[in-house]
């Protein structure tokens, strides 16, 4: 086993050679100065703060718009837009407004831009005459109204503790420009809209007019940068052939093989932190034989989860036994991840009927290959006959699993707030946005619902718990890991570090 399973880590490496293979290419232009390039995986799939679901649209159009409120890299809370605000009773808040704010058409931020933004999100048809696939972000808010100027009122139809845990996520934008953001993006933010290469480039530049920012987070004032460039590199070989020869300063999603490259440049530095996505295999529990719990369980007992931490990974993540991690509110910590146990895992598929095994297809994008090859490896040592299956657009590998015909793909999904609801909302209530597996247990709904309802902290934790053990018994996924985020820099790039929630705030950054 461990012969064959070196064969794997082998082939894991082997991407290393791609990567110096990509470092022998001739070198382009490098950024000028003023400028700051991050290489992203992924395009943006839209410019509309309020239409999409995808965590490289939101890190571009953070450093376009700004929220009411804002996290520190230590994920505090603190002020943004809003000065202040209160709680005036179980579902209604009052927030006071920062004042000498403008859109970056030079018109003023008011209270009635931040209503528009709040109810174009959670009212049905406010969008064009769609719903904001971000209205599930806000929980049970109802509405928002400006009672003058500079104060907000946002009401929800019932307690919803976790209403400053969300609102982070949702940007300012201005009443007057209506549905005709994807096309002119106005935000308040450091950096104003420029150009939109699709599959390329989102240029951004200065805006002279910033107010400055959250005060919480010095220095206040104008982005330190003439531009920004959002550079699309969906290869990780390219992203960091890319930075070493100066044409990007900031690589996102650094791949563990590519540490050691890193680490020897003298220009270049690696940067780490704990981040908040749960990374699992979702397995379309519709689909014979994934219907049956005794497969899903027998596939958990089969991989070795751990090996996969310590090699693929390089030890840089923590296990866990569920969806949550041990970071979240009330996490269950006494439930133990899966053991790596094959025979019971053999066991298991003999009680479902499969003990001959089956075929599958693992679907992944490609910073999870090397994971989603290794978990073949192990699903083949108890015979199943797993493949995997690369794909280059997220978008569409989401848009084919959600035909339902695929059997299990290696994912993660963020939990920037660590508020269970979340997460556990969207992957495992029926129906859910993010539910791509067609899990449904209406205990689990009944759970999820009491938890979001009350403003008792102990009976949230123990409706959460119980969710937590029935979804371990009834394993809709491969159970993983919650890994550290890594990035590279060039050591020109001062100023910033990353941010647990994956967000990529450039306002302070600048390159000497």
């Amino acid at each position: 086993m461990r012969r064959r399973l070196a064969v794997v880590w082998r082939s894991v490496a082997s991407v290393s050679l791609l990567v110096l293979t990509a470092l022998t290419l001739p070198a382009q232009a490098a950024a000028p100065a003023d400028t700051l390039v991050v290489g992203i995986d992924e395009d943006a799939i839209t410019l509309d703060p309020m239409n999409f679901r995808h965590r490289q649209t939101e890190t571009i159009l953070r450093n376009i718009y700004d929220g009411l409120v804002t996290r520190t890299p230590d994920m505090e809370i603190v002020p943004e837009l809003a000065e202040s605000w209160e709680q005036v009773d179980e579902t209604t808040w009052i927030f006071r407004l920062r004042r000498g704010v403008t859109f970056h058409d030079g018109t003023p931020f008011t209270a009635a831009d931040a209503a528009y933004s709040i109810n174009r999100t959670v009212k049905e048809g406010a969008m064009g005459g769609q719903t904001s696939p971000r209205q599930g972000l806000l929980g049970n808010v109802i509405g928002a109204e400006a009672l003058d100027e500079y104060t907000l009122k946002i009401e929800t139809d019932g307690p919803w503790p976790a209403l400053l845990s969300f609102l982070p996520f949702h940007l300012m934008v201005p009443a007057a420009t209506g549905d005709g953001l994807i096309e002119q993006p106005i935000g308040t933010g450091p950096f104003r809209f420029v150009e939109w290469q699709r599959g390329q480039r989102v240029v951004l530049e200065r805006y002279d007019g910033y107010y400055g920012g959250s005060p919480e987070l010095p220095p206040v004032g104008p982005a330190q940068v003439r531009r920004v460039i959002f550079q699309v590199l969906p290869e990780p070989a390219t992203r960091l052939a890319a930075l070493r020869a100066g044409e990007i300063d900031i690589m996102v999603d650094v791949p563990v093989d590519q540490m050691g490259a890193i680490e020897a440049d003298p220009n270049l530095e690696l940067l780490a932190v704990n981040g908040t996505r749960s990374f699992f295999m979702e397995m379309n529990v519709q689909k014979p034989p994934f219907t049956d719990p005794r497969v899903r369980q027998a596939i958990n007992y089969a991989v070795d989860v751990q090996a996969i931490v310590d090699g693929v990974l390089n030890g840089l993540a923590t296990r866990t036994p569920t969806l949550l991690s041990p970071q979240a509110f009330a996490f269950d910590d006494s439930l133990e991840p899966y053991p790596y146990d094959p025979e019971r895992a053999r066991a298991l598929l003999e009680e479902a009927g499969v003990g001959r095994g089956f075929a599958m297809t693992i679907d992944t994008m490609p910073d999870n290959r090397s994971a989603a090859e290794v978990i073949a490896f192990y699903l083949q040592q108890v015979g199943i006959q797993a493949q995997v299956q690369t794909w280059g657009d997220y978008g569409a590998m989401i848009d084919a699993i959600r035909r339902g015909d695929r059997d299990a793909w290696v994912d993660s999904w963020g939990n920037a707030t660590l508020d269970p609801s979340d997460i556990a909302e969207p992957k495992l209530q029926t129906g859910g946005r993010g539910n791509y597996s067609g899990y449904s247990n209406p205990r689990v709904d009944e759970l999820l619902a009491l938890a979001a309802r009350s403003s008792d902290p102990a009976a949230r934790e123990a409706a959460y718990r119980e969710v937590q053990q029935i979804i371990y018994d009834e394993a809709p996924m491969l159970f993983g890991w919650v890994a550290q985020d890594l990035y590279a820099i060039n050591r020109r790039v001062e100023g910033w570090r990353p941010s647990p929630d994956s967000r990529i705030n450039l306002h302070d950054a600048v390159k000497r």
